[in-house]
């Protein structure tokens, strides 16, 4: 929801171009670390008309954004309200902005008010903490476009900080966790520390951080919660999107294993969820949108091919999308498809039983596509910057 005026007491605060606090009302903070942003802001659910921000504070806020062209002149104002109530008294923040213009560049202003009492009558606000950044939403029609993609990260902080310290970031418009890139989340903490943070520092702010699940995501107390902090337009983890004159299909496979496995304690039920995803999948295949797209990337993280040394009877999903989803993707004419989950880089040309080629990032890799209008081109890069992988031609040319 947007506003474009609220409660000046609430709202209105003078610019900064770095974090500040300020006094809305002075009582004690005694009992209260100072108020700080400890998490983000980084941009998710992408759209030609859209951009969400999340970020987190130590204290317990609430928050809004402003935007418009430039720092100097941001007129317009959002919140997150549900059912008619701003969300307020909590230290995550999700705000949606709506209404916006293709492929068009935005400043922003993250503020977030401390609240230090929360009565029924009276809430007391606190200081309040910023931070300012800009990016561009999507456009569909953008003739030259970059993509990259991680994979099966694990947690290893330092190794993806050495990574993303790596990429040349220019012209990159979207960034694409393709599954594993946390490691059976606990936390928010460990979220924050062992993949946000990093992606933050060097690009979330600016550029859209794309969350594709992985099955080590499916594990752990927070996994119920990932989309808090990973929103997405549709709600769900499978979806489609179009930029730079590419359609990107964004699948789930879920767990790796049977939902009878004991590894999931009787806690997961992935065979109806697989079974509603593929009955979306074949409506979505069959989408004027999704056929007159110049590209159609696919991003999965369990690929479907099945290593010689897992036991079949045990790890069943890839099996599965082998033999379901990938016909599928053939007859509709995926251009490509970039999976993780094996943790060894591989190229995998199409062949007899598979008409679209896939690439699977490995543990320490960073995949750059760079989209033409005629082709889609690929660079693999290792963590030190180091080219692993150039084809001398695209993968695919329509």
């Amino acid at each position: 929801m947007i506003f474009s005026h609220l409660s000046l007491r609430v709202l209105g605060l003078s610019l900064s171009c770095a974090l500040v606090s300020e006094a809305v009302e002075t009582p004690s903070l005694s009992a209260l670390p100072q108020l700080r942003i400890v998490g983000g802001p980084y941009l998710q659910a992408p759209s030609p008309t859209g951009m969400t921000l999340v970020w987190t504070t130590n204290n317990k806020c609430v928050s809004r954004v402003e935007y418009g062209p430039s720092a100097d002149d941001m007129p317009h104002v959002a919140v997150s309200a549900r059912h008619g109530l701003i969300d307020a008294n909590t230290t995550l923040h999700r705000i949606a902005l709506r209404g916006l213009r293709p492929g068009t560049s935005y400043a922003y202003r993250v503020i977030s008010t401390e609240i230090l009492d929360f009565k029924p009558y009276k809430v007391r606000f606190g200081p309040s903490v910023r931070a300012e950044g800009r990016f561009t939403t999507l456009d569909p029609e953008k003739p030259t476009s970059s993509f990259c993609v991680l994979t099966d990260r694990h947690d290893r902080a330092p190794a993806l900080r050495q990574a993303l310290g790596s990429v040349q970031w220019d012209g990159v418009d979207l960034v694409f966790g393709v599954g594993d890139v946390m490691n059976d989340p606990m936390t928010e903490q460990q979220i924050f520390q062992n993949f946000l943070d990093p992606c933050t520092e060097f690009f979330a702010g600016r550029i859209p951080l794309v969350f594709v699940r992985g099955n080590h995501e499916t594990r752990g107390a927070l996994a119920r919660d990932l989309m808090d902090y990973f929103p997405t337009a549709s709600g769900r983890y499978y979806y489609t999107f179009h930029h730079g004159g590419v359609c990107f299909l964004l699948l789930d496979g879920g767990e790796d294993k049977a939902d009878t496995s004991d590894e999931y304690s009787g806690l997961v039920a992935f065979d109806d969820y697989i079974r509603e995803q593929t009955e979306w999948l074949e409506r979505e295949l069959r989408s004027a949108a999704f056929r007159e797209a110049r590209f159609r990337v696919c991003l999965l993280h369990i690929p479907p091919v099945v290593p010689q040394e897992r036991q079949p009877d045990k790890f069943i999903r890839a099996p599965w999308i082998r033999d379901n989803w990938s016909p599928m993707l053939s007859k509709a004419g995926i251009d490509l498809m970039i999976s993780g989950h094996t943790h060894r880089y591989a190229e995998l040309p199409a062949n007899e039983e598979r008409a679209f080629p896939i690439v699977v990032g490995g543990t320490n890799t960073v995949i750059r596509v760079d989209v033409s209008p005629e082709r889609l081109r690929l660079t693999t890069f290792n963590d030190d910057g180091t080219v692993l992988s150039r084809p001398p031609e695209a993968l695919r040319k329509r």
